[in-house]
C-alpha cells in the first residue's frame, strides 16, 4: 500500500529543514494555559478517564450540534456522531457508503483518497475551477455513483472557496438524483473575510458534514465529528463501535470544556487574523522570489497552490529542494492516480516569515539551477 508523501516527508526532513509540506497549525497559538485550565478541571472527576459511549459524550454533541443550528442548519445532538479525528470519519463513511464508487475532486484532499484506496473505493476525479468544480462533469458522474467527497470551503490542496451558487446547484443535485454528498469542512473557520454557508444547510438529509478540531483547537486531541441524518449516521455508528469503541472521552471532555469557558470565539479570531498575516507573507514571497510560479492568494484555509512553467516535473524539484533545505508538496501527489504535475502545495501555517523567506530563497535557488539543467 503506497504511503503518503506528505507523511514521509514528515519523517525525513531535519530540523533545519524549512517545510512547506505539511498542513500543520501554528503550535504558538495552541491555547496552552486554557488548555491546562481546561485539563484541571476534567480531571477533578474521574469519569474523564472512564469509558464513554461510542456515539461521543452528550455536552460535546449538543455544542457541536448548536454550532450548526446557529448556522441555519437545524441540527440535533442525535445529529452528531464525534470520531478519532476527521480522518477516522472519512474511513468510516468510505467503508459504508463509497464501497461501489464516489466523485472526488481533482485534485483533492491526499488524507481522503489514501482512505478510498486503502478500502477499495472506486474514485471517479472532477476537475476543480476557481469557483469549485464543473458541475455539468460532476451531474454526470453523481448519476452513477450517487455519491460523492467534496471540501467546498478552502479546499485543500488548492484553496478555492466554492461560491454559494455552486453549493446550492450541488444540493439541489444531490436531492433530484437521491445521493449522498459528504462535505469535509475542516477549514471553514478559518476564513480571512467572510464564511459561507456549508453546502449541508441546502440538502441536509443528502449529506454528511465532517467537522474537526484538528485545525481551529489542537490536532493532538484527535478530535473530528460527522453531522448528518440519524438513518445516515447509524450504521457509521454500528462500525465505529467495532473499530474503537469511543473517540478518547478525556480529549472530547477537553474540548468541550475549553468551549464552556466562552474562549472559543475569541481563539478562531486570533488564528484567522494570524494566519492571513503568515498567507500574505508567503504570497509576497512567492511573489517576489519565485516568480514562475502562478497562484491566486486564498481567502482562507492554510495552502496556496499553483504551478510551475508546464516543462517543470515538481516532484523532481520538490525532492530537489528537500536536499538543500526547504520542501513542499508536488501537485501530483492529490489526484487517485499519481501523476506527473507542474502543480505544487505550500503551505504557510507553521511557518515565520523569516523562516518562509529562508525556505522560499532556497526553492528558488534550486529551480533555477532545474531549469538550467533542463535548457
Amino acid at each position: 500500500m503506497k504511503r503518503s508523501f506528505i507523511r514521509e516527508i514528515l519523517e525525513v526532513i531535519g530540523s533545519d529543514t524549512v517545510s512547506f509540506a505539511g498542513g500543520l497549525p501554528d503550535e504558538s497559538l495552541f491555547p496552552i494555559e486554557a488548555m491546562q485550565k481546561a485539563s484541571q478541571e476534567v480531571l477533578s472527576t474521574p469519569g474523564a478517564l472512564q469509558y464513554s459511549i461510542t456515539a461521543g459524550i452528550p455536552t460535546l454533541r449538543q455544542k457541536l450540534a448548536d454550532y450548526y443550528t446557529g448556522m441555519g442548519l437545524e441540527t440535533k445532538s442525535e445529529n452528531i456522531l464525534i470520531t478519532t479525528g476527521a480522518q477516522q470519519a472519512l474511513d468510516l463513511i468510505s467503508r459504508i457508503y463509497f464501497r461501489e464508487g464516489t466523485v472526488v475532486e481533482a485534485p483533492a484532499y491526499l488524507g481522503a483518497l489514501n482512505a478510498f484506496s486503502a478500502n477499495d473505493c472506486p474514485m471517479y476525479p472532477v476537475p476543480l475551477n476557481d469557483s469549485g468544480l464543473d458541475l455539468h462533469t460532476f451531474e454526470e458522474m453523481f448519476k452513477q455513483t450517487k455519491r460523492a467527497y467534496l471540501m467546498c470551503d478552502f479546499q485543500n490542496p488548492t484553496g478555492i472557496c466554492y461560491s454559494d451558487e455552486v453549493r446550492q446547484k450541488l444540493a439541489r443535485i444531490a436531492i433530484h438524483h437521491n445521493g449522498i454528498i459528504v462535505e469535509d469542512g475542516a477549514y471553514m473557520e478559518l476564513f480571512f473575510e467572510e464564511r459561507l454557508a456549508p453546502m449541508s444547510l441546502y440538502a441536509p438529509d443528502h449529506t454528511l458534514h465532517v467537522g474537526s478540531f484538528s485545525k481551529t483547537l489542537a490536532p493532538g486531541l484527535r478530535l473530528g465529528w460527522i453531522r448528518g441524518d440519524e438513518k445516515l449516521l447509524q450504521p457509521i455508528l454500528a462500525l465505529k463501535e467495532r473499530a474503537d469503541l469511543h473517540t478518547s472521552a478525556l480529549s472530547q471532555h477537553l474540548a468541550e470544556r475549553f468551549w464552556e469557558s466562552g474562549l472559543f470565539g475569541k481563539h478562531l479570531r486570533k488564528i484567522r487574523s494570524a494566519y492571513k498575516r503568515k498567507c500574505d507573507a508567503l504570497a509576497d514571497e512567492l511573489t517576489s522570489q519565485l516568480s514562475d510560479f502562478c497562484f491566486i492568494k486564498p481567502k482562507g484555509g492554510m495552502f496556496i497552490y499553483g504551478t510551475f512553467p508546464e516543462e517543470i516535473d515538481a516532484k523532481e524539484l520538490a525532492l530537489a529542494c528537500l536536499k538543500n533545505g526547504a520542501v513542499f508538496v508536488p501537485g501530483g501527489e492529490f489526484y487517485p492516480d499519481t501523476c506527473v504535475s507542474s502543480e505544487a502545495r505550500f503551505n504557510f501555517s507553521n511557518t515565520t516569515p523569516e523562516e518562509m523567506r529562508r525556505g522560499i530563497s532556497i526553492i528558488a535557488q534550486t529551480y533555477k539551477a532545474y531549469m538550467h539543467q533542463k535548457k
